[in-house]
């Protein structure tokens, strides 16, 4: 989260900082934080000057955030909407960082993670059926922020991948990120083959939560989420921002 502390301004000053540190979004809960009333914010859905996104409660205000590719403007947009702390994962991370091998982006789906804990995934009804929601274990050196916002590590990304791409996919993944700088030949330890790995996902608006086995990318064109070793990625690669 941006301005965890007292903001230096309120009002429509407060969501322009908001609006320019997130590719022009905002949220309900920042608005209100702005100091907007619930029927300020419903004038200026009126007016056209904010849009409403694919997800409840947040909100693009028009005239920032222009520059910004969609991709990006979609991750935040599902961070702002999915519990604190979430982040992009899988292949919205290998995107992020810019790593080569995977198909054209379709434009809408996104990859987020959140932490794991005990029993069902919390915190996701207001996300749009756009978004696959992963409950993964992960530790602090998983996790990399560029602001404004997070994803997975490039080592991280690459092993999550790894237990469900091909071995075409996996290749070209990795000798991506050693090309790039972002991570040094053979610090991966070979990505290792996992051939099974019990996942737990989301796929919104689904009312529970799956335990299924992966299965090789593209016999479905989705596949799962990765093993829950919380050691996977720490610490690999140097990377650099998306």
């Amino acid at each position: 989260m941006i301005f965890r502390k007292a903001l230096p301004c309120q009002g429509d000053d407060a969501v322009a900082l908001f609006a320019a540190a997130q590719f022009g979004l905002i949220s309900r809960a920042q608005a209100l934080r702005s100091g907007l009333s619930a029927d300020d914010i419903a004038e200026r859905l009126r007016s056209g000057v904010w849009v409403r996104t694919l997800h409840w409660g947040v909100f693009r205000v028009l005239g920032y955030g222009t520059l910004a590719s969609s991709l990006k403007r979609a991750v935040v947009a599902a961070q702002l909407t999915l519990a604190p702390g979430a982040f992009a994962c899988r292949d919205t991370a290998a995107r992020l960082w810019r790593l080569d091998g995977l198909p054209p982006w379709d434009g809408r789906t996104v990859d987020m993670g959140v932490r794991w804990r005990p029993g069902p995934v919390v915190g996701t009804r207001a996300v749009s059926p756009t978004v696959r929601v992963h409950s993964l274990r992960v530790s602090e050196g998983d996790i990399v922020r560029r602001a404004p916002i997070r994803l997975t590590c490039v080592g991280r990304t690459l092993r999550d991948l790894s237990v469900c791409s091909g071995t075409g996919t996996r290749r070209r993944l990795y000798g991506s990120a050693v090309g790039r700088g972002l991570v040094v030949a053979g610090g991966t330890k070979g990505l290792p083959h996992r051939k099974r790995a019990v996942c737990r996902d989301r796929w919104l608006p689904q009312a529970h939560d799956s335990q299924a086995a992966c299965k090789p990318r593209g016999t479905n064109g989705v596949g799962n989420q990765p093993s829950r070793n919380s050691s996977d990625g720490r610490g690999e690669g140097q990377e650099k921002p998306p």
